[in-house]
């Protein structure tokens, strides 16, 4: 049987392939994966990039104030993630309904009517995300970060989804 060497970059290659799914050179697999993947990135709507920006800074406001709550203040998870529920909800309303959604109200009830929509879609979320809390940290017993972290995730496309469809309308979707 005979045996190949291989030089470090071959095999730096290989690896890159196997686990990321591209190769460092260029070469046609290299290529075709990387227009392959950019032409799929074009097809995504702008909104879902900013969306996904400030996203992660209101994850971080989330993540942080509920870490804060639990081991600074020594609040209990459950208690602790409704207080950062507060906080990041006052973040995401205006930054989704300025920066993402682009919404614009003409009448204060239609503002009044916007702002309670977002919070009640909240409390929705927020029942979700409590109840996962509750069972996963309470009863299983498991990590209370990684819940909190694994929860918020699960939260940010619910919503994305609910905002989208139902609360932040356009002026073209209301007509």
């Amino acid at each position: 049987m005979r045996q190949y060497q291989l030089s470090p970059k071959v095999v730096i290659n290989e690896l890159m392939f196997k686990t990321v799914g591209c190769y460092i050179r260029e070469d046609n697999r290299a290529r075709g994966s990387r227009m392959f993947l950019i032409d799929k990135m074009k097809k995504i709507p702008r909104e879902i990039y900013i969306y996904i920006l400030w996203g992660i800074v209101v994850g971080i406001v989330n993540l942080g104030s509920a870490w804060i709550f639990m081991y600074k203040c020594g609040i209990d998870p459950v208690r602790a993630n409704l207080l950062a529920w507060i906080l990041y909800n006052f973040v995401s309303f205006v930054t989704n309904r300025k920066s993402v959604f682009h919404t614009a109200s003409e009448t204060v009830g239609e503002f009044i009517r916007e702002l309670i929509s977002f919070y009640v879609s909240r409390v929705f979320t927020l029942i979700v995300e409590e109840a996962l809390i509750f069972l996963l940290v309470d009863v299983l017993k498991l990590w209370a970060m990684g819940v909190k972290a694994f929860t918020s995730v699960l939260v940010i496309f619910l919503n994305y989804y609910i905002s989208k469809k139902f609360i932040f309308k356009t002026m073209k979707e209301k007509l």
